[in-house]
């Protein structure tokens, strides 16, 4: 009598990859609760930051387990050196000496947006940017210092706001005046007198954010955003465009400091 043959049933291998926008904007990709941000153009819009509330997708990132504190501020000064040395930063300096000469182009806060984690990669080893973030990171200090000199003051104040941070993150920050934000705080903190720090923002939250009328950004390109809200904040701003920085090309990609125009010409 012949042999009958069965099918065995096999389980798949590998998990099914979701796509998902959630309530603030981001577009995420995930195999399960936790998501990495991906760079898109969302083609929803949110007229205002009040809404309703879901559970957020991102999850603090995981820093390896023996990483310390005195050992992410050695690699976060590291950067800091290199950045400082940089063309980028010497245009960026010299755009902020420039547009802050008036009154009326004041600076009284900082808000830094989605700058990702300096210690950790999201669970799962999907994303790993903490080089970038430290850069971005570099500018931002350097921003804030520059400006704190610029107006002889220490009463600017600066904020961070990213679903990713971990305590390592949110302990370097807040040794260098830097304080940390729940999702959506920092939004609402927004005003004519913010500096924006906002490198890689996508345009759901600039749509939420530029009605807002921030005094300086940093980011963009945002010529490069189809949108009515953007444009109708382009036509109040000057702009420069970085020079590469040469250590790592894609840190500030095109990017650009956004500045009030001078009423003056």
């Amino acid at each position: 009598m012949p042999h009958s043959s069965r099918k065995k049933s096999s389980q798949a291998t590998s998990q099914k990859r979701l796509e998902i926008t959630d309530a603030a904007g981001w577009t995420h990709v995930t195999t399960s609760g936790n998501a990495r941000r991906c760079v898109r153009n969302s083609t929803s819009s949110t007229s205002t930051i009040h809404q309703q509330e879901f559970p957020s997708l991102l999850t603090p990132a995981e820093a390896p387990p023996k990483l310390t504190l005195d050992d992410l501020n050695r690699q976060f000064q590291n950067s800091l050196r290199t950045w400082k040395d940089s063309s980028t930063w010497s245009v960026v300096e010299k755009t902020l000496l420039q547009h802050t000469q008036f009154e009326e182009n004041g600076v009284d806060s900082i808000i830094c947006i989605g700058l990702g984690s300096l210690s950790g990669f999201l669970r799962g080893g999907w994303v790993d940017r903490r080089t970038v973030s430290l850069y971005q990171l570099a500018a931002l200090v350097s921003v804030m210092d520059c400006l704190k000199t610029i107006k002889q003051t220490h009463s600017i104040q600066v904020y961070a706001q990213d679903p990713v941070f971990n305590e390592l993150d949110t302990s370097l920050l807040a040794s260098l005046d830097i304080t940390v934000l729940e999702t959506p705080l920092a939004f609402e903190k927004i005003s004519s007198r913010t500096f924006l720090f906002c490198p890689g923002a996508e345009r759901a939250h600039l749509e939420q954010v530029l009605p807002l009328n921030p005094a300086f950004v940093f980011g963009g390109p945002l010529e490069d955003v189809e949108s009515e809200v953007v444009s109708r904040f382009l036509a109040t701003k000057g702009s420069v465009r970085l020079p590469q920085f040469e250590e790592q090309e894609h840190t500030f990609w095109n990017m650009r400091v956004y500045y009030p125009q001078d009423k003056r010409e």
